[in-house]
Parts: structure tokens; sequence; C-alpha cells
């Protein structure tokens, strides 16, 4: 059953949409020396990330959607097969707040990036304000980096897809991004 998300949903959805896209497309000229400028930003906007994804766990713990966001009971098993079977099929499975495919596909996707933040957090810890060179153990650092960079392709994959299967129910008529978002009319 479709339902609409409440406002802190909303303003947290904001939140992580805003900083996270910022992180990635960020993450891609970061590679190249002469945009180091960078990563000042990066570092404080994956802070703020870390933060409110922080909150976003601890709303959806309150509110009891973390068995929408990992549906493990056998009814829900179910369903979000029987989803994936209709996707196979051309049929996009229902958005909105409910147990489904969608919803587990929104809690794999917070997996990637709570494994981003977590990394982001233990590397930012590692590295002092102002510090100028290596950090004090450089192996660990980089085992840290290369995790984070395989958390941040998963979360790639995650924000290209999402992007997408929201694009594609708002142009099958299923007002998302006014859902979601609070912009325009409502789904119907």
């Amino acid at each position: 059953m479709d339902k609409d998300w409440d406002i802190n949903v909303r303003l947290l959805h904001w939140a992580i949409a805003l900083t996270v896209t910022f992180q990635q497309f960020s993450s891609i000229y970061m590679s190249d020396p002469g945009t180091q400028y960078l990563f000042p930003y990066h570092r404080v906007i994956g802070a703020v990330s870390a933060v409110v994804l922080l909150l976003f766990w601890l709303y959806s713990y309150a509110i009891y959607d973390l068995k929408i966001l990992f549906p493990w009971g056998k009814e829900a098993r179910r369903e979000v097969l029987q989803e994936s079977k209709a996707v196979l099929h051309g049929r996009l499975p229902p958005s909105g707040r409910g147990i489904g495919l969608s919803g587990f596909v929104h809690g794999l996707g917070l997996l990637a990036l709570t494994g981003c933040a977590l990394t982001g957090v233990i590397m930012f810890a590692m590295i002092p304000p102002g510090h100028v060179g290596p950090p004090d153990d450089p192996i660990a650092f980089t085992r840290y980096v290369l995790q984070h960079k395989f958390f941040g392709r998963l979360l790639w994959l995650y924000w290209c897809g999402h992007v997408f299967l929201a694009v594609v129910h708002q142009l099958s008529g299923n007002n998302v991004f006014g859902a979601i978002f609070g912009l325009g009319p409502r789904r119907k």
C-alpha cells in the first residue's frame, strides 16, 4: 500500500540527496592533482552526511521502518521476490512507504552509504585538520581508502539506479518527486 512520506523522512532525504550527490561528484574530480582544493569540502560535507545518515538510521529505527528497508520475514521476502519477477516482465513495483522491492533496494543503498560514511569518518579521524603529510599509519589509511572507494562504487550504482527509476516512475504518472520531496501535486 502506498503511504506518503512524513516531513522528517522528507527532510532527511533532502539532506542525504544533497550531501551524497556532492560527495559522489566531488570524488570524481579529487583524483586530479589540480583539484585537490575539493578535498577539505569533501571532508566537511562527508562529516555532515555521516551525521545525517546517523539521524536517518535512528529515525528509521524509531518509526519501525527497518522492516521496510530490510524485509527479512517470510511474507516480506515473498513480496520482494514477486515484485522482482514483475520488474523482469516490465512492471514497475509500487513506490512509497511499504514492504517490497523498493524498500529493500533503499536498504541496500543505505548499507553502501553507511560503508562510505564509516570508512570516511575513520579516515577523517586519521588525518587531523591542517595535517600536511601522510597519516601516522599509512598502511591502515590505504586500507580504509580502498574500502571507501569500494563502497563509493556501490553507492554510484545505487545512486544512478535510484535516480533512473525515480524518473521512470515519475514519467509513468506516479509523482514520486512530489511524494518524497514535497514538490508539485500529490500522488494519485
